[in-house]
């Protein structure tokens, strides 16, 4: 076999599938791909659920903001048992009002469905990581990065509490048709806008000192913001080098990792969780489609109003139209069979003031930090330390605060709407029909997209001007 042969047709399709960047529309379909399997996956386990199998194994819609508070509980616990341990849920209603209990209390935190989800982008970030040889050990150029890191987890931490939610919900309950995505939306839109603010403001500050210190003799331009150097692997001085050992057998290290997640997981279907464990490869599959097409949540809200770039929010909207058509069919379902009425309002959560103060603050946490929590996900499977700083400061402030969720003035002032009965935030019940609500929802998002692309064309004019 010549390079010509079966041997460069494997060169090749490799390179272009694991080496190269994906377009973003690409990337942007398969996370809808598997935003879709995530929700069909939670719908069927449901309707085992009530069937009477493993009432543990009850796999949800793609999000991960809970898990990360599990994770976070683990981790306030061994600090001294800040907040809770592990907070369960008490429960959900049904639309006729009967509670059902199989979400009561897990055997292991780490159960909670959207933990597995987490814990599946995290995976899915570090395979293609590896397979396209870029895990490297990351640090900022400039050290105040640090700072804008723990800030904007502590932003995004708090924001997350209030508006129920991360971005990669709010991507499910867009296409779930709930008002909480609206407000979410349109909350991060108005956050990134003031957070890109504050650093084109710190960054001047940043130029005019370092200005001074040269005593005027240079412009440095912003070169600094979110410019990272590489300490592991040291790559050769020279480019006859070689290839650093740390980079030459990242391929198959992830090999053996997904030979081993795939044996796990069938032993963990075994066990009888096999909605779980589906649910996990789902989320692999979105993670490693966010880490091949640089998919970022923070970079679709944050860029038209800093650098002009509005091509992740031009996939970001694709996706989202993409859910609400592919959701469709299983919410169809779920209206015929009685066993599966919940699986119909599967990611709606309740709306209030709370949503929209949560995802401003969240949207200005974001911009600060560079990523939300699942762009934090695989970003910290690729090695960025920066990134490690801001997920561990959200994940410890989100567990931390979290009970406050159940407290009566929090549901009286921060949701009002939605927690007695959360169809009263379906946009279907609320419109008259699924046909008046996918195009407004439909509406919704192209708007978006075009005030999107218009802002960064207002950015990027006003740069060319200066």
């Amino acid at each position: 076999m010549d390079d010509y042969g079966v041997r460069g047709w494997w060169d090749a399709w490799y390179r272009k599938f694991f080496k190269e960047k994906w377009p973003l529309s690409m990337a942007a379909v398969f996370m809808a791909l598997s935003g879709i399997i995530a929700y069909g996956v939670a719908v069927w386990s449901l309707a085992r659920t009530v069937a009477g199998s493993n009432p543990y194994d009850q796999a949800k819609p793609l999000g991960t903001f809970l898990g990360l508070k599990e994770l976070g509980g683990i981790i306030n616990g061994l600090l001294g048992k800040i907040g809770l341990p592990h907070y369960p849920f008490a429960g959900y209603t049904w639309p006729d009002g009967v509670t059902i209990n199989f979400f009561q209390q897990y055997p292991n935190p780490l159960l909670e469905p959207t933990a597995g989800t987490m814990l599946g982008i995290l995976f899915g970030g570090l395979i293609a990581a590896l397979l396209a040889k870029e895990f490297a050990l990351k640090v900022p150029f400039d050290r105040t990065e640090y700072s804008l890191a723990v800030v904007g987890g502590i932003l995004m931490g708090v924001g997350a509490v209030f508006q129920f939610g991360c971005p990669v919900v709010s991507t499910t309950n867009l296409g779930a048709m709930g008002v909480q995505a609206i407000i979410m939306v349109i909350g991060m839109t108005i956050g990134s806008y003031f957070g890109a603010k504050i650093i084109v403001w710190l960054e001047k500050r940043r130029v005019a000192a370092i200005a001074c210190a040269a005593d005027g003799a240079g412009y440095r331009p912003l070169m600094l913001f979110e410019k990272t150097k590489t300490v592991w692997p040291r790559l050769p001085d020279r480019a006859d080098g070689g290839e650093p050992a740390g980079l030459r057998y990242q391929p198959y290290l992830a090999a053996l990792l997904l030979g081993a997640m795939v044996l796990i997981l069938l032993r963990f279907a075994g066990l009888g969780y096999p909605a779980l464990s589906l649910s996990f490869a789902a989320a692999t599959l979105t993670g490693f489609a966010m880490q091949r097409g640089g998919i970022c949540f923070a970079y679709a809200y944050r860029e038209p109003f800093l650098s002009g770039f509005s091509d992740m929010s031009r996939a970001m909207a694709l996706l989202y139209i993409l859910l609400v058509l592919g959701f469709l069919p299983m919410k169809l379902l779920a209206t015929a069979n009685p066993d599966l009425a919940y699986a119909e309002i599967f990611a709606i959560s309740p709306a209030g003031i709370g949503v929209l103060l949560g995802s401003i603050l969240f949207g200005i946490g974001m911009a600060l930090n560079g990523a939300c929590v699942s762009d934090s996900l695989w970003r910290t499977a690729e090695g960025q330390v920066k990134i490690w700083v801001g997920l561990l400061t959200l994940i410890c402030v989100s567990s931390w605060i979290f009970p406050m969720r159940e407290e009566a003035w929090f549901k009286s002032i921060f949701a009002p709407y939605g927690s007695q009965n959360i169809r009263d935030v379906y946009l279907p019940e609320i419109l008259g029909g699924y046909p008046a609500a996918v195009a407004f929802v439909i509406g919704v998002v192209i708007c978006w997209a075009l005030l999107m692309t218009w802002f960064s064309g207002r950015t990027f004019r006003k740069y060319m001007e200066e």
